[in-house]
Order: structure tokens, then C-alpha cells, then sequence
């Protein structure tokens, strides 16, 4: 029983129209690096990171293929008590196959709590054959 119906699942997925790589593709998307800068945007930022000092998270990504896909991105800023921040929502755009990059300034006041607070980031890349979704965590520690 289980033969036949696994059979026939297989099957229908072949005559659908675009086959098998239709109903598993997507387009390709990488995460290439998630980090800390120093305020002018180059130098990377040594950690433990300073409370009250000006830093910058970048996230590097890449769009393969050949298509125009639509890109949602979206973010949270963690506490070291677990509490949400703050919600990092841009809105959805189309983007071409190529390298990317999301920037934005890090500022934890001096008054604040130190110890790990947490980016955590995710891409969706969507177009005709699917989507694909990555995700990365920044882990900083503030003293």
C-alpha cells in the first residue's frame, strides 16, 4: 500500500508541469557574512563592544540565478534579557542576481544593561519556481 501510493506521489510530481525541480527550486541565496564595524562603516569592531560608542551591523548576501526576485527582509534586536528591542522591517523589493549587503547603526546607551545582545536577521528570496529563506544570528557583548 505504502509502494503504490509513494508510486503514485512520484508520479504526479513528474507530470506536473515543470517536473520535479519546479515543485524544489528556488532561487539561490547565501548569507556571505553578518558582523560588527566601527562607526565609519570599514574597520571591524573588536569585541567586547563598548556601551555608549557608535557600531554598524552589516550583512552581506548574495542573489544567484537569472531572474528578478522579490526580497523581504527582516530583523530583531535581542536584550541580554531576551526582550525585543527593536524590529528591523524594510520593505519588500525586486532585486537582481548579485551581491547585496543590509546596513544599519548599532547604539546600546551607556546607561543600558551590558552582557550578549542579539541580531538575529532573515532574507527571503522569491520568484516563479519558489522561495528560499536564510538565517544568521550577530552575537555581540557589551561591557
Amino acid at each position: 500500500m505504502r509502494a503504490a501510493a509513494a508510486g503514485a506521489l512520484a508520479m504526479a510530481m513528474l507530470l506536473a508541469p515543470g517536473g520535479v525541480a519546479t515543485a524544489l527550486a528556488g532561487p539561490t541565496l547565501r548569507i556571505t557574512s553578518f558582523r560588527v564595524l566601527k562607526a565609519d562603516g570599514r574597520t571591524p569592531a573588536t569585541q567586547p563592544l563598548s556601551r555608549g560608542m557608535k557600531y554598524v551591523y552589516r550583512l552581506d548576501y548574495r542573489i544567484g540565478g537569472r531572474r528578478v526576485v522579490r526580497l523581504r527582509r527582516a530583523g530583531t534586536v535581542w536584550s541580554p534579557y531576551r526582550d525585543k528591542l527593536v524590529l528591523i522591517r524594510p520593505r519588500a523589493q525586486t532585486a537582481d542576481p548579485g551581491r547585496y549587503y543590509a546596513s544599519d547603526p548599532i547604539r546600546v546607551p551607556r546607561g543600558d544593561s551590558p552582557g550578549e545582545y542579539r541580531i538575529t536577521y532573515a532574507i527571503t528570496a522569491r520568484d516563479r519556481t519558489g522561495s528560499t529563506t536564510r538565517r544568521s544570528t550577530l552575537r555581540m557583548r557589551f561591557r
